[in-house]
């Protein structure tokens, strides 16, 4: 099955090129299906049909849509071990409503939405996965721990163990399952199975891609380059990028000038900030884009004959790696000469200088207290060496 991801900002239209792309999948005879995992779920008012947790048909053949409920998910698969964090806190002293929160793992609900992923892959219905997500970094550094799950099955349950056998009894009164510390352990290698299995699904480039979306303004491309870090840092292949709402040449009406200028300023910022991702330009419409009939106008002007399923890209332009004990970034210079590397950090932005060569990155967290060590060139990446101050 290939998974599509498409993320960005809230409100640049991730949702409509989502839904564009996956009816122009349907259209080349692949079983396709588009699912949101955002709270705040759009999918159904781009569709223009009503939608649910589970996958309906929509619209031409072999394309199907859900809004993934959340909640529902976070219930299946934490549901027991949560009340059972949550009672040890309140008897800690922790309020209930502080208990409550404290008893789900910061991203979580959005891990366990994309841990719908690894259930159709299994169920084999699907050739195509295309999803409207915006995984914040909570979520992504939840995905990205290999140990997790080890660590969870080997602490969870030591947390308090003499209090959790004093409050099993009135646990057992508050919920219909019979729920003991065998439950609650099996409960637990089952999820974090379920993310090991995602986290393979997610970070093998032949089957899952990430496709970027912003608009050409100054807040969104900082944004994009953060989420870029992040992807890459965590494995995830991103083979494109989308720059939405772009004003037609055709609009002359002065109020625009100021603008088409900032656009035409942003647009090739982007182009040096991400080459060589290939980059798609987004018009945008004389209406908004609301149901199949604009969105299939939308995708044909988006991608023509193309298919937009096979991966666009297979470039892997920034990673991170760690050789002994530095944090290494390796940027592809490809055409640069050897010479001298400026580097300015200030605070989590790295600004680079290498000849003619200028690039501006966004630090993922853990770097960003760290001071690079040593810059070089080796073949065609540039590897800047961090350690702590």
């Amino acid at each position: 099955m290939r998974t599509i991801l498409f993320t960005g900002k809230g409100g640049v239209g991730k949702t409509t090129l989502a839904a564009a792309t996956a009816l122009r999948s349907a259209s080349l005879g692949y079983e396709t299906l588009v699912i949101s995992t955002d709270i705040a779920h759009s999918l159904a008012d781009a569709l223009d049909t009503p939608l649910g947790n589970e996958p309906r048909p929509v619209g031409p053949a072999r394309l199907y849509a859900a809004e993934l409920d959340t909640g529902e998910e976070l219930e299946r698969y934490w549901g027991d071990v949560k009340r059972r964090i949550a009672a040890i806190l309140r008897d800690e002293g922790v309020s209930a409503t502080a208990a409550g929160e404290l008893a789900i793992l910061p991203g979580l609900d959005e891990v366990l939405s994309l841990v719908r992923i690894k259930r159709y892959y299994d169920e084999g219905h699907y050739q195509v996965l295309i999803i409207d997500s915006a995984p914040t970094g909570a979520a992504m550094r939840l995905l990205s721990a290999p140990d997790l799950n080890r660590w969870y099955t080997r602490n969870l349950l030591n947390l308090s163990r003499g209090l959790a056998r004093a409050i099993l009894p009135s646990l057992r009164a508050l919920v219909k399952l019979p729920i003991g510390e065998d439950v609650i352990q099996e409960r637990i290698g089952q999820l974090f199975d379920q993310v090991d299995a995602l986290r393979t699904i997610l970070t093998d480039g032949a089957q899952t891609s990430v496709r970027l979306v912003l608009n050409a303004e100054h807040m969104a491309v900082r944004e994009t380059q953060r989420a870029y870090t992040y992807m890459n840092l965590f494995g995830l292949a991103v083979d494109a990028l989308f720059i939405n709402r772009i004003l037609p040449e055709e609009v002359a009406d002065p109020f625009f000038t100021n603008w088409k200028a900032d656009q035409a300023l942003h647009r090739h910022e982007i182009q040096e900030l991400f080459a060589p991702l290939p980059t798609f330009e987004v018009p945008l419409m004389r209406r908004e884009v609301v149901g199949l009939k604009d969105l299939e106008g939308l995708a044909r002007q988006l991608y023509a004959d193309r298919d937009p399923i096979p991966p666009f890209s297979n470039e892997q332009p920034l990673r991170f790696y760690v050789d002994g004990k530095r944090y290494v970034l390796a940027l592809r210079v490809t055409g640069v000469e050897g010479g001298s590397v400026e580097l300015e950090k200030q605070g989590d932005e790295l600004r680079i200088k290498l000849g003619r060569f200028r690039r501006s990155l966004v630090l993922p967290q853990y770097l960003a207290g760290l001071q690079p060590a040593w810059a070089q060139v080796e073949g065609d990446y540039l590897k800047i060496a961090f350690e702590g101050a």
